[in-house]
């Protein structure tokens, strides 16, 4: 059964709130969440950013982002899991 608590993604997401660098790009921080924010709209958040405006997980709430066939830097094992660390072929 779907908890709709996490969502598959093929590519990586990346932080609205962090703010656009100096060359006008957005900062390249790796969203974890894509939620709804104690401010109304939707946002892809960081861990940091979800914690201070997320409203919570499941249907209607948000969903924990899950990086599809991420390779975690720290332990290599090629596991579908979430790591902030991932190998980005970008």
């Amino acid at each position: 059964m779907n908890d709709h608590t996490t969502v598959e993604v093929s590519t990586p997401h990346y932080c609205d709130f962090h703010v656009v660098d100096s060359k006008g790009e957005q900062a390249k921080v790796i969203a974890e969440y894509d939620a709804a924010t104690s401010m109304g709209p939707w946002a892809d958040m960081c861990e940091s950013h979800f914690r201070q405006f997320g409203t919570g997980l499941g249907l209607g709430k948000g969903q924990r982002l899950i990086l599809k066939s991420a390779i975690c830097k720290s332990c290599e094992d090629g596991l579908t899991h979430w790591c902030s660390k991932i190998k980005e072929d970008v």
